[in-house]
């Protein structure tokens, strides 16, 4: 699994990357039906250029994908895409016939008349889109995403409807299963009990099995201030925003990430400068590529991730129980149940009114929105990888198997492999009685659990590896993210030109100041004076100017949305 910033509050936290689907466009002007189905209606296989977030031109070669063709009638191929090529798309209007994008680029696009208004395709080529579950999303849309004009240009997309617990959650603090167990499962009341179990670990195990040094605390540097801030965040009940100044709690309370010294940001300061001072902070911390961090993960080198996603493979061959698994805490808050009405951010659809087929491409994103596209993307193809049986929709156990398996067969059906562009939500249940993903069941999540997972559930006494946290929810040991509401991100406004010149030099002054405070203080009174340094040359150059422009556009948005 690789690390995703993706974190997006229906999680976050987090990659902006964005990928850019092309093709070529045009059907002799033949406009099939609402059924489209390639070969099966009997229309002709169109060809449309598409800009889809972090899909991948992989994707193309899936049987999943094929099978999108067949179905819709509508080719696409996929080429990689960066945020400056869009920008420069932006600029000269050469937008493709499909958009999912960062929400960013929304008013600029509506702005310069480049979007077409969709309340008339979406009545007629969208009949999966206009459902109770996409309803609330759709009224959001044209109140917030249409700049005033009351139209709707942007379809709401990306797991829409509820949230439940997935087999294991991956947002988190992990740790090694293995070592944890060895010191007797000791209890995690604050970060404090964690630096202290970190400690414990390494001192009992300095170096991997082939020598390399073990570190317990580590970060990245590629997405922004992401690995300064989150770390804390995530327990302490925060969701991430774009800009890393302020930083919202799940109350719905903003607080300023950079100037108040009890934030995430700073919080996260003060646990890497601890982590030093025990002697388990990684020397390369703050240098760290995303890539640098899951590489030292996988081989054993980093005992702390506040994201798992570490690959146990390697580990695994030293004994079943080893490996990361994300622990359970007796404190504070578990990254799961916002919201999610509007999609996942940069996940909308919209059409450019450079499009010649535009009937085709909403048929397109309705099917991608639809049970059927969002079963398909998730699940696989019916008859072939799962099932009705005794009128329950199933998974075939050699999938399941495949699964498990992964390698090139895998990866060559194409389940999960365009995650981002599945519309409804896994837990969204279908008009068979099945949820979305037919993977994210309790009886499949028990039946397929590994060696570390099983002992992990042993121990606990639950089923599969999440349950605990949902438990502790219930129990009212921790908290989730259910007081959130997602539609207050998606409806806040953005900054003009001005106010982005401030909060990247702001942002910039964080991420070169956080590594000299921590690796420069030899004391707690060190550590408080260059951190209160920090702040105040921050103060100097406007954090508090910024502050107050995010508050009142925090506040606006919660307004007009409401709870």
């Amino acid at each position: 699994m690789t690390y995703k910033k993706g974190l997006n509050v229906t999680i976050s936290i987090m990659l902006t990357a964005t990928m850019l689907l092309a093709g070529c466009a045009g059907n002799n002007g033949e406009k099939p039906s609402n059924e489209a189905a390639g070969g099966d209606s009997g229309t002709k296989t169109v060809k449309l250029k598409t800009v889809l977030k972090d899909a991948s031109k992989d994707f193309e070669r899936t049987d999943i994908y094929k099978e999108i063709v067949k179905q819709t009638g509508v080719t696409f191929s996929i080429e990689s895409y960066d945020p400056n090529k869009f920008k420069v798309q932006l600029a000269g209007g050469d937008l493709p016939d499909i958009i999912q994008v960062d929400s960013i680029n929304y008013k600029q696009m509506i702005e310069g008349n480049l979007l077409l208004p969709l309340d008339d395709l979406v009545k007629t080529n969208g009949k999966d889109i206009m459902t109770p579950t996409f309803q609330q999303g759709l009224d959001f849309s044209r109140k917030f995403w249409s700049n005033g004009t009351g139209k709707l240009y942007l379809i709401p997309s990306g797991h829409v409807g509820p949230v439940g617990f997935k087999q294991e959650l991956g947002v988190g603090w992990a740790t090694r299963w293995d070592y944890y167990k060895e010191l007797g499962f000791p209890e995690i009341n604050n970060e404090d009990d964690m630096l202290n179990v970190l400690e414990q670990m390494v001192k009992k195990h300095p170096t991997t099995a082939d020598g390399k040094p073990v570190y317990g605390v580590s970060t990245w540097n590629d997405w922004g201030a992401w690995g300064l801030t989150m770390p804390m965040a995530i327990p302490y009940g925060y969701v991430n925003m774009s800009y890393w100044g302020v930083i919202p709690s799940v109350s719905g309370e903003l607080v300023d990430n950079y100037a108040n010294p009890d934030s995430p940001l700073w919080k996260t300061a003060s646990f890497f400068y601890k982590a030093k001072q025990k002697g388990i902070l990684d020397p390369d911390t703050f240098t760290n590529k995303s890539s640098d961090f899951q590489t030292k993960g996988n081989n054993g080198q980093i005992l702390f991730s506040p994201m798992n996603g570490f690959d146990n493979t390697a580990l695994s061959k030293e004994g079943p129980d080893k490996g990361f698994v994300t622990i359970p805490l007796n404190f504070g808050y578990v990254w799961n149940g916002a919201a999610n009405s509007t999609g996942w951010d940069g996940r909308a659809f919209a059409i450019s009114k450079n499009s010649k087929n535009p009937e085709r491409a909403m048929d397109l994103i309705n099917f991608l929105n639809s049970e059927k596209g969002s079963r398909l993307l998730s699940s696989g193809i019916e008859g072939i990888h799962w099932d009705v049986i005794d009128g329950k929709p199933q998974l075939k156990e050699e999938t399941l198997k495949m699964s498990l398996t992964g390698g090139d067969a895998w990866s060559k059906i194409g389940i999960g492999g365009s995650n981002n562009q599945q519309g409804l939500s896994e837990f969204q249940v279908a008009k068979d009685g099945g949820n979305v993903n037919l993977f994210d069941t309790s009886e499949v999540y028990a039946s397929r659990m590994n060696a570390l997972q099983k002992d992990f559930s042993e121990h606990y006494g639950v089923s599969y590896p999440s349950e605990i946290m949902k438990k502790r929810v219930e129990e009212g040991i921790i908290k989730d993210q259910s007081s959130f509401n997602n539609a207050w991100l998606s409806a806040i406004a953005q900054p003009d030109d001005d106010m982005k010149r401030l909060n990247a030099q702001l942002e910039d002054m964080v991420i070169k100041g956080i590594p000299s405070v921590v690796l420069n203080s030899k004391n707690d009174a060190e550590f408080e004076a260059a951190k209160q340094q920090l702040i105040d040359k921050l103060k100097k150059a406007g954090v508090e100017k910024s502050f107050a422009w995010w508050q009142q556009a925090w506040s606006d948005a919660k307004a007009a949305v409401g709870n």
